[in-house]
């Protein structure tokens, strides 16, 4: 049943105001996802050692020792890394590791760091050979051979609560990788959420990545989007109205199941295309290779943070649509309708 209506909007309004004023229009920050597997095997890498070779904390404690990366503990108890530039490295539950980038002044240089950062630790994976596979999801692995790593509270809760939804919950927190970009509010936050939201299936299809599964081709572009998309209907998806886009999304949270029963935490257990957090997160897109961080990265500066461009942009998508979702997850680009405005938006969006 929704709470207490006043209290949730107050928060959700919140997450509608610039939390970092000082970050000028046009900066840009990125959580970038990596999955480690053994070279040859393509067995799950887990974050400690075992008698199959070295864990992933230790590759990842070799490539920043000679970089100034500090080690730390997060707030889940596992190892994680300080960049001397402000990133982080952490894991996901099912070992995943996120590359979490400082906020950057321009696409060009997040797309940099997010580059080096991936070479640093590919650079000393391959001499264990390990690969950190960079895809929407675990290919080869089915969800059973792939164990919760993390077992805080938070992930103790979700897994309980997905399970009782269905499988997709557990394949989406211990097998799944994405590229999520955080842009400003700027100074029209509604009209950029409106934008963003129409720009979601969009930005699916463009960098769709993960094909296959357990070792079988899916039937999915993005095989990623598919269980999002089906892990459970009340906390993903479009949440947005036109008419009062802050009563929509807290309608949203409201009836979102609960996993958490404090409504500030509440609110970080959904998983909307375009999650507001006082900027908006992105969460369209698969985990991807260096070489598209920055065509993506660009992509979405452009269209977002000129003014100009953005209104051309929400021309070419119309209205956000969630019924495009489900066809960009399983099509991607070959969906006509989908890629029909994709070509315009190409075009729009280049230098």
């Amino acid at each position: 049943m929704p709470r207490n209506s006043p209290q949730m909007r107050a928060l959700v309004e919140s997450l509608f105001q610039p939390s970092h004023p000082h970050n000028p229009d046009g900066s840009m920050g990125a959580e970038l996802e990596l999955i480690p597997f053994r070279d040859h095997s393509h067995q799950r890498v887990l974050i400690d050692a075992s008698d199959n070779g070295p864990g992933s904390a230790d590759i990842i404690r070799d490539a920043g020792s000679t970089r100034g990366w500090k080690e730390e503990t997060d707030s889940y108890g596992a190892p994680s890394w300080a960049t001397p530039d402000g990133g982080h490295v952490f894991y996901e539950p099912g070992g995943q590791i996120e590359i979490s980038s400082p906020v950057f002044p321009s696409a060009t240089a997040l797309a940099r760091f997010l580059t080096e950062t991936v070479h640093a630790i590919r650079e000393s994976a391959r001499a264990a050979d390990v690969v950190f596979l960079s895809c929407g999801v675990d290919p080869y692995n089915s969800l059973g051979t792939v164990p919760l790593q993390l077992h805080a509270p938070r992930y103790e809760a979700m897994t309980r609560y997905f399970d009782s939804v269905g499988a997709s919950g557990a394949r989406m927190m211990r097998q799944t990788a994405s590229l999520q970009v955080s842009v400003e509010l700027g100074a029209h936050p509604l009209e950029r959420w409106k934008l963003l939201n129409s720009l979601a299936p969009y930005l699916i299809a463009a960098y769709a990545n993960s094909p296959d599964y357990e070792g079988s081709p899916t039937g999915y572009a993005s095989y990623r989007a598919r269980l999002w998309q089906t892990l459970d209907n009340t906390r993903t998806g479009l949440p947005f109205d036109a008419e009062d886009p802050i009563a929509a999304y807290t309608r949203f949270a409201e009836h979102a199941g609960r996993i958490l029963d404090d409504d500030a935490a509440h609110l970080t257990t959904l998983f909307p295309e375009i999650r507001p957090r006082g900027y908006f997160e992105i969460r369209s897109m698969d985990s991807m290779e260096p070489d598209r961080f920055g065509e993506a990265l660009h992509f979405i500066s452009r269209l977002v943070h000129d003014e100009d461009l953005a209104a051309e942009a929400q021309q070419i998508v119309g209205n956000p649509d969630a019924s495009l979702l489900p066809r960009a997850a399983e099509s991607g680009r070959a969906d006509p309708r989908i890629d029909a405005p994709l070509k315009v938006l190409d075009i729009l969006a280049a230098d």
